[in-house]
């Protein structure tokens, strides 16, 4: 890292002999963003940059921070740990950006914090919703809300909505984002006074969950709490539905549902029968997310993905935000005013942040007819 600054500054210094300086730093306000742009996860990667580079453009457009531009610089780091510490490392050593976007999953963001706290450099994750990733993390964020709330508001939604006595969990044992759902809805159920009739694990190698649903069906739960990404999902839904198990009951899930629509075999299986919680209604009729998804489909000639698009547009709006509050690109400045941060409307809520750094807002209960997403009710703290 020395060698490196002192090759900068010597570089500078034969520039300045020769009367040629670079352009200065302080005319772009650089931005890094850590994200799966490839790899089994980079629907979600993709869909948080799509969100980010909207807001970017659109912040340029109006004339940037204080004049100045904002430029974003991306790394796919494949959904892998390493790749993600390695992209971290180039963003703060070589391209010195000013704040991070990202990481996506829960697994590289642990990697990543791990060394935020060395400089405290302020980032915001659109997606990562393990609880431990801002705990004792001051400079860490996030726009999205976090696992523990997810399958809380799941398990009332079963009780209150679904009149679900008899609930089942199914969760991939071997993901921090799964763990932490399961663990919060079987929790919650047990408040609420449900019976919680199996728990029962899987990884999301597996292709085969017969013998897990078999179990499941032979309990007849109302409900079965799906902690898995849509992929895993997906497979369980239809396996369920085979004669040989006849598992007939409602599904839950979290946002990692998203997209299990255009995976599932027969995307009839999930018609009002799958609800999951999410960020954003793509039905809406609020203004504020009107005018998001009209941008965004101007932009990209396609309607958004999957609510990822617009937590990744309100990360990056925050961290803008709390860089124009704080009229510097201070670490320590930036952080304070993220920090501060007292109902800036974003398109998935007004946000505020609280003690543990996590976003106060409301969560949406989603599920579908005709195969595509349809908002059901909205689920408040």
């Amino acid at each position: 890292m020395k060698k490196r600054v002192w090759a900068v500054a010597l570089a500078c210094v034969m520039l300045a002999a020769m009367g040629v300086m670079p352009a200065m730093a302080e005319d772009t306000i650089k931005l890094g963003g850590l994200a799966p742009l490839t790899g089994p996860v980079a629907q979600y990667g993709l869909a948080v940059q799509k969100g980010v580079d909207l807001y970017i453009e659109q912040l340029n457009a109006a004339g940037g921070i204080d004049g100045k531009k904002v430029e974003i610089i991306w790394y796919d780091e494949k959904g892998d740990e390493q790749e993600a510490v390695n992209a971290y490392n180039l963003l703060v050593d070589m391209d010195e950006v000013v704040g991070i976007i990202g990481d996506v999953t829960s697994k590289p963001m642990y990697a990543v914090v791990d060394r935020v706290k060395e400089i405290g450099i302020p980032i915001i994750t659109a997606s990562a919703t393990s609880y431990d990733i801002t705990t004792d993390n001051p400079s860490v964020f996030r726009s999205c809300f976090l696992d523990p709330f997810q399958g809380t508001i799941a398990a009332n939604f079963a009780l209150e909505t679904l009149e679900a006595k008899k609930v089942a969990v199914i969760y991939d044992v071997a993901d921090d984002y799964c763990i932490g759902l399961a663990e919060a809805f079987k929790a919650q159920a047990e408040k609420n006074g449900q019976e919680v009739v199996a728990y029962e694990g899987s990884t999301a190698t597996d292709v085969d969950f017969t013998a897990q649903l078999t179990n499941i069906a032979a309990k007849a739960p109302d409900v079965l709490y799906v902690a898995h990404y849509y992929q895993s999902a997906a497979l369980i839904v239809q396996q369920a539905a085979k004669p040989e198990v006849a598992l007939d009951c409602y599904f839950l899930g979290a946002d990692g549902i998203a997209g299990i629509e255009n995976v599932v075999s027969d995307p009839s299986l999930l018609d009002n029968k799958f609800f999951y919680t999410d960020h954003l209604p793509t039905d809406s009729t609020d203004p504020v997310v009107v005018d998001f998804l009209a941008a965004f489909e101007a932009k990209y000639g396609e309607p958004i993905s999957m609510a990822f698009n617009a937590t990744g547009y309100d990360a990056a709006l925050l961290l803008c935000e709390a860089i124009k509050a704080a009229g510097s690109t201070d670490y320590a400045a930036v952080t304070a005013a993220l920090k501060a941060t007292d109902g800036v409307q974003g398109v998935t809520g007004k946000f505020s942040f609280d003690d543990h750094n996590d976003p106060i807002k409301s969560a949406y209960i989603m599920t579908f007819e005709g195969g595509k997403q349809t908002f059901r009710v909205r689920q408040d703290p």
